[in-house]
């Protein structure tokens, strides 16, 4: 049975270094992108010949792709459209959800739930590459909200919060998600109240909840539980709603904000800072997909006690780790293209190309698929086959480090980005 709580991160794993000479590509290509080096985006970087920009905010292809092309293409393409695709299928969670509540006995209804849970987490899972603005976190990014806490708080988890919550009815007081900490709603929470099985609580017995929980009766547990899903489902789709609103063009147009650093009300400072964010979230892959997601659970990462260590599997209760892990990385090829069709958008690929160091990305796109493929030919859900053979799991994290090396060492060597804080020391 997973853990009553989770809330680790990986260790730092020490320094990692890169030939000279590679620093010195580096150089000379943005050098050759960038003629001047400057980093103030005062410059005129439109991307077109005549100093405008196409009505999509990307460049026609009639001049070299400039770092602001790249912002505003990921900010069109790909963030726009996933916070919006995202909303929507928030929507439709909190009306299955609801549906499960007015008939909770009902398996059918259940079902639908769980369905709709799954689906929706895909599409959060893109937007964990995408913590930017409104999303990313106060105390680590350049204007961050704090929405993704709202939304979905994993590693930070605690299930013995949610049993408590709902013994005492918590949930429906029109304080809660105020007086409330993050990991006793949100799509974690949501996951444990529609999947776990089981009528017993996962509290320690320090927390004294067998005898509120005990004089409740079966049905009235499980109605408890059906009508505390329903307001998480609510709430979900309120963040999800406002999330859309900020980066939407014809809303906040936060989207403007991100393609226009050092001009305006934009809270970047020149197009250096912003495209160092971007890669910030991106960074998500190797502390959060690589090390929490595969290497701590595999052992691999200080923090698991006795190999396999299951319980520190992201969505242990629908045992959707594996398709969290693909989502994951697809969004991480968007963010490198500037979106879905490369044809269209202009990406860091795009950029390291004209450097002359296109081979960098042609490797860090083939690793990706190669990762991908890794996973979805499991032939069980990834806690299955790590607890069975661990070696399978080995392979997975294997896969996606191939991925990682390649993002923290040359691509961003190449690129002169910024390896954030949490990142500088890992040496694997």
């Amino acid at each position: 049975m997973p853990a009553h709580s989770q809330s680790n991160s990986p260790a730092s794993r020490g320094a990692w270094f890169l030939p000279l000479v590679l620093a010195g590509l580096g150089v000379l290509g943005w050098a050759c992108q960038d003629s001047g080096g400057s980093n103030d985006s005062s410059d005129d970087d439109s991307g077109n010949e005549d100093g405008t920009e196409s009505a999509d905010g990307t460049s026609d292809g009639s001049s070299e792709v400039t770092r602001q092309d790249v912002l505003a293409s990921i900010a069109t393409q790909v963030i726009v459209p996933s916070t919006a695709d995202f909303a929507t299928q928030a929507a439709s969670l909190q009306s299955a959800v609801d549906a499960y509540a007015a008939a909770h006995t009902d398996e059918a209804t259940l079902q639908a739930a769980q369905d709709s849970w799954r689906e929706t987490m895909s599409q959060w899972q893109r937007l964990e590459l995408m913590q930017v603005g409104p999303a990313a976190s106060s105390l680590a990014g350049i204007a961050g909200e704090d929405v993704r806490d709202e939304i979905y708080s994993w590693p930070t988890a605690d299930t013995c919060a949610v049993d408590r919550a709902l013994a005492d009815e918590d949930y429906a007081a029109d304080t809660f998600f105020v007086t409330e900490l993050v990991w006793a709603y949100g799509l974690d929470a949501l996951e444990y109240l529609l999947f776990a099985a089981g009528d017993e609580h996962t509290c320690p017995t320090q927390v004294q909840l067998d005898g509120p929980w005990a004089a409740l009766s079966d049905d009235e547990r499980a109605s408890r539980r059906a009508t505390y899903a329903a307001v998480l489902a609510g709430h979900i789709a309120d963040q999800a709603s406002t999330l859309a609103t900020r980066w939407d063009p014809a809303g906040d147009d936060y989207a403007a904000l991100l393609a226009n650093p050092g001009s305006g009300d934009s809270p970047y400072a020149s197009d250096v800072e912003a495209l160092d964010e971007i890669f910030r979230s991106m960074f998500y892959v190797d502390k959060q997909t690589k090390d929490a997601k595969l290497g701590l659970p595999l052992g691999l990462v200080t923090g698991c006690d006795a190999v396999p260590c299951l319980d520190l599997l992201e969505n242990p209760w629908s045992a959707d780790a594996g398709p969290a892990i693909v989502a994951n990385l697809s969004v991480l090829r968007d963010l490198i293209q500037g979106g879905s069709d490369p044809e269209t958008a202009d990406g860091f690929d795009d950029l390291l190309e004209q450097m002359g160091e296109g081979q960098i990305a042609s490797t860090l796109l083939a690793d990706i698929d190669s990762a991908i493929a890794t996973i979805e030919a499991l032939d069980a859900p990834l806690a299955q086959v790590i607890a069975s053979d661990t070696a399978q799991g080995e392979a997975v994290h294997a896969a996606v480090k191939n991925v990682t090396d390649t993002l923290k060492g040359p691509f961003v060597m190449a690129l002169m980005l910024t390896i954030p804080a949490e990142g500088a020391g890992d040496h694997d």
